[in-house]
């Protein structure tokens, strides 16, 4: 091969490395943030070119002098080109400064972007001027924020990551730089979320214990709402009592963001094990027991199975039997005799009582928080209600009938806060639905996980495992309803033995005049 062939190859390798180097360029559309590995093979290659197009030269320089040819020997002078400006883009790209920060409460963009290492004249008017970047203009608080700089402090990437109202509604503005232009792109995107397992004992107060344990201040607040409005074992923590729970990180890109949402929790007091669950339907979130029912205290605004108002809640009424005219401080819910009636919440029974002439027999309920139910004119008392007993939102405590002073079969019910009656139709109340079979069925599947969990941290405390607790507590639960069903009988028959007892000292009462205040007309 001649000389000049020799330097027209060497000249070709170097072009063709010089396309090589525009096409790696061209893919930081699509990498933004490139290896320096690639960047400096990339240069090798082209310097590599020119310095064996220069050693052709020397190389050959005395075989063109001693090579017989009819003309004298030309000479021809390569160039390199001036590489130094490429160096020096390549050396600034390859050193790329991440940064990521939380947005503050009223920050702007350029005090970010100063946050942020950004010395960028050109990507602050962008994004000033250009409309899908204004999010970023007007960041809001708690928003997170990842960034790229080069060493000359001049934007490579910013990602400003956006919530939706669901988790599948997350999404990032992006602006890119590509070579000396910038670009800007929305897309999709969710936060990584991580379960950290926390377990410890209720040390002397709540906040002690906050801190003893390191529970993040908002999973502390949720922690003290899950029971909230009823009975709330948060509120009954002694000194020893296990408390285990279990949370989410999000992460962003390999960043912590932010603790989330609390998933699950469980706290051991003695043989009494209480748990919840976060269960998440649609938009609605809550937590609930492995029953489907919420964990927090709830209420039936109509608790029967018929729902027929035949009297409202009203201050003035004339009664249908009496004719006196007198507030009805209760709901009256016509119904056929028999018909069930349901615990309006979660309680316990305070009075099973009977009054001819008043609420006839009638179930008083303690909800705590300062609310109570009476459900009065029932036929019987449901088997195994007594004083004491605690009832669940749902159960059957009795049946409709028309004892006392009514004139045909319905439900007296009657809803009292902090002493006062008040509508049951209108009362601020909770009143969130409890899980449908199938939803329970999905809560109780990631249940078992977290219970998995749960007994293996209690396990490496050297404590008795909860599942085991629960296990025979339910045991003992099972053989004394079994005792209380014993002697239902009994109770049920001293209770008609009562009933007879009030009627006939109704009558005689009547007969000789006099008349006695009830519980009905002391408004309960």
């Amino acid at each position: 091969m001649t000389g000049p062939s020799i330097i027209a190859n060497s000249l070709r390798s170097v072009g063709s490395a010089y396309l090589h180097w525009q096409r790696h360029m061209l893919a930081q559309k699509r990498a933004p943030i490139s290896r320096a590995r690639a960047r400096w093979s990339v240069l090798a290659g082209m310097v590599g070119g020119v310095a064996a197009a220069a050693g052709a030269v020397f190389l050959l320089g005395p075989s063109l002098e001693s090579a017989e040819s009819p003309s004298a020997v030309r000479t021809v002078a390569v160039t390199p080109p001036d590489l130094s400006k490429t160096v020096a883009a390549l050396t600034d790209r390859s050193n790329i400064r991440t940064a990521s920060t939380l947005v503050r409460t009223g920050e702007t963009f350029l005090s970010l972007f100063s946050e942020l290492g950004i010395r960028d004249a050109q990507a602050a008017a962008f994004v000033r001027r250009t409309p899908e970047a204004q999010a970023i203009v007007l960041p809001q608080g708690g928003q997170f924020v990842s960034s790229g700089t080069y060493e000359s402090g001049r934007l490579a990437y910013l990602r400003l990551y956006l919530e939706g109202p669901s988790s599948g509604d997350g999404r990032t503005v992006e602006v890119l730089r590509e070579g000396e232009d910038l670009t800007v792109r929305t897309l999709p995107y969710t936060f990584e979320a991580k379960e950290t397992l926390l377990s410890g004992s209720f040390d002397k107060s709540w906040a002690k214990t906050v801190r003893t344990m390191g529970i993040p201040p908002n999973v502390a607040e949720s922690l003290q709402n899950v029971w909230e409005g009823g009975r709330n074992p948060v509120n009954d923590l002694k000194q020893g009592d296990r408390i285990r729970l279990v949370y989410a990180k999000e992460f962003a890109d390999g960043n912590f963001v932010r603790n989330g949402d609390l998933l699950a929790v469980q706290i051991v007091r003695g043989d009494e094990v209480s748990e919840a669950f976060r269960f998440t339907s649609g938009q609605a979130a809550g937590f609930y027991t492995l029953d489907g029912r919420s964990a927090s205290q709830t209420f039936m605004r109509v608790p029967l199975d018929v729902k027929d108002v035949s009297s409202e809640f009203s201050p003035l009424r004339r009664h249908p039997v009496t004719g006196v005219l007198r507030a009805h401080n209760g709901t009256d819910l016509r119904a056929p005799t028999g018909s069930r009636i349901f615990a309006a919440a979660d309680g316990v029974i305070r009075t099973i009582a009977y009054e001819a002439r008043g609420y006839g027999r009638y179930i008083k309920i303690d909800h705590g928080a300062g609310r109570t139910t009476v459900y009065a004119h029932m036929s019987k008392v449901a088997r195994g209600m007594r004083v004491g007993r605690r009832v669940e939102k749902g159960e059957v405590i009795g049946y409709v009938g028309m004892t006392g002073l009514a004139t045909g079969p319905h439900l007296h019910y009657e809803l009292m806060i902090d002493g006062v009656q008040v509508n049951p139709k209108t009362a601020d109340l909770p009143d969130t639905e409890n899980l449908s079979p199938y939803q329970t069925a999905l809560l109780r599947a990631r249940a078992v996980l977290y219970g998995e969990r749960f007994d293996a941290a209690a396990k490496s405390e050297g404590e008795a495992l909860p599942s085991e607790i629960k296990r025979e507590k339910a045991l003992r639960d099972a053989e004394a309803e079994k005792a209380a069903e014993a002697g239902a009988d009994r109770e049920e028959a001293e209770r008609e033995a009562e009933v007879r007892r009030a009627d006939q000292k109704a009558l005689e009462d009547e007969k000789a005049g006099r008349t006695v205040p009830t519980e009905m007309d002391k408004g309960a």
